[in-house]
């Protein structure tokens, strides 16, 4: 492991929050990283715990800068780090450039969900540190930090899942069988792990439709996605963030019918996607982008606030300049047969509990908590009764914020990451 020191170059960060790369050498890659320390000159030598940020699509470690330095203030103080994820923002894969140029064809191994995992293991050890306080994941950061802390317990003391709910490790998805009229492996299904069957029915709808992570799987979505880039790319990264927000209109979020059935058929299932926003399931025929723009026409609104600009066009520079296939090879790999060498792994973690604290953490506007129906019922049942699980207190959905909570609510998420710090402290 080496440390090489990086100039930020990114605005709008406090000066508390400083930037470097961190070389991997058993992982073949450079992680970038932002991190905090106590509000404090003399940190250097002083034995602060770990809280580690991931981030999820399309993000980068950028999303946290408004929690870091908030919650390495909290209590004693804490060192609290937030990496771009193998394939985004400015880590890269040694001897290869940016990790985000990984060739489609060969995406699968490397951006399979537990190679991911082994670089946030070695992540820990190279920051120094044997434990992590708290692991805090955000939309397919929350799938990767339940991962994390299923494989290796030992590592993490407690985890807080946002925005998606963890519902466990659910095995390779070509063993789940399938019905049209509902059986007892219904109810083990998920969107992404049913697969053809969902995709067959939602495209015999009239309109006909498809799933949002059926899409980001396709060759064609990255080059959709950057378009001509620059100004293009930055109204394309505003609409879709605008519509996932709080502040938009067609987020009236609910538990779906389905969610309360403990073995929905596909049709039903189906039926009840068709009601979600189209940027989870969209038209057949249409891209990503063309979602956006057709909505923009309707609605000026749709666009990044003004308060937002200046992060607007730091994930237009740095997507523009490394594309958007890294964070998409993650789609694409969760919707393969995962590589041979993985299945064994897979099966080892398949129905573990999680054992340490844990909390949920999103906005009361985002669809993310009900896209994949009874996804909250599940997280519930993975998690370990006691001091060891997920309390009443700790699931908590915060008014008027919708998928990116943490940049749209951060003093009410970072209330609640200290609020749950103190308790597992006491414990």
């Amino acid at each position: 492991m080496s440390t090489i020191s990086a100039p930020v170059g990114l605005p709008g960060l406090p000066p508390q929050i400083t930037s470097r790369y961190i070389t991997l050498s058993d992982r073949d890659v450079n992680v970038h990283v932002l991190e905090a320390f106590p509000d404090t000159s003399n940190h250097s030598n002083t034995p602060y715990h770990l809280v580690l940020l991931l981030h999820g699509f399309p993000e980068l470690a950028y999303s946290w800068r408004k929690v870091l330095v908030p919650i390495a203030n909290a209590h004693q103080g804490y060192h609290v780090v937030a990496p771009d994820l193998r394939g985004f923002g400015r880590t890269t894969l040694i001897g290869s450039g940016s990790a985000s140029q990984v060739q489609y064809e060969d995406a699968l191994s490397s951006y399979h969900i537990l190679n991911i995992v082994d670089d946030i293991r070695s992540l820990v050890r190279a920051l120094g540190h044997s434990s992590v306080a708290m692991l805090v994941g955000h939309d397919f950061g929350s799938a990767l930090a339940g991962h994390c802390v299923v494989a290796h317990p030992e590592l993490f003391a407690s985890v807080v899942f946002m925005s998606v709910p963890f519902a466990g490790v659910g095995g390779p998805p070509w063993s789940q069988t399938s019905s049209e009229s509902g059986d007892n492996k219904a109810n083990e299904r998920s969107v992404t792990s049913s697969g053809s069957d969902i995709s067959t029915v939602l495209a015999a709808l009239q309109p006909p439709r498809k799933h949002y992570t059926a899409y980001f799987a396709t060759l064609s979505a990255n080059a959709d996605m950057l378009g001509q880039g620059g100004k293009a790319l930055y109204d394309f990264l505003g609409g879709y963030m605008y519509m996932k927000s709080g502040e938009w209109d067609g987020n009236d979020t609910h538990p779906l019918p389905s969610a309360s059935s403990p073995s929905p058929s596909i049709s039903e299932l189906v039926m009840d996607l068709a009601t979600l926003p189209e940027y989870y399931v969209m038209p057949l025929y249409e891209s990503m982008p063309d979602v956006v723009a057709r909505h923009v026409r309707m609605d000026a609104r749709i666009k990044w606030p003004k308060a937002e600009e200046v992060a607007g066009e730091v994930y237009a520079a740095e997507f523009g300049r490394t594309g958007f296939q890294g964070g998409l090879n993650y789609y694409r790999s969760a919707l393969s047969p995962p590589p041979p060498e993985r299945i064994a792994q897979l099966r080892t973690l398949t129905g573990r509990r999680v054992e340490m604290p844990a909390a949920f953490i999103s906005g009361a506007r985002d669809w993310g908590v009900y896209q994949i129906p009874g996804a909250v019922r599940k997280m519930r049942e993975v998690m370990c009764s006691g001091a060891g699980g997920m309390q009443d207190e700790d699931f908590v959905l915060i008014d008027g914020a919708g998928h990116w909570v943490q940049q749209e609510a951060p003093e009410t998420v970072v209330r609640e990451l200290v609020r749950f710090l103190g308790k597992v402290k006491a414990l």
